[in-house]
């Protein structure tokens, strides 16, 4: 079974069910949702919040093309 967690989208206002291992898209609007939230369940390598827009976060950084 896929662990879940809780998110708040800040684009459409609505807090969401998502995976709690990966980022989602929002089941209302469709943008990303990252489980933010997850970060505090003390994850192995766990490292302060460093999400930016153009690189992402520790957990979950973006691709460079």
């Amino acid at each position: 079974m896929e662990e879940k967690t809780y998110e708040y989208c800040p684009w459409c206002g609505t807090e969401s069910e998502i995976s709690a291992n990966e980022p989602t898209p929002c089941p209302n609007c469709g943008h990303i949702l990252n489980p933010c939230s997850t970060c505090y369940d003390h994850l192995d390598g766990y490292k302060e919040c460093d999400w930016t827009e153009e690189k992402g976060c520790w957990r979950f950084p973006k691709e460079e093309l």
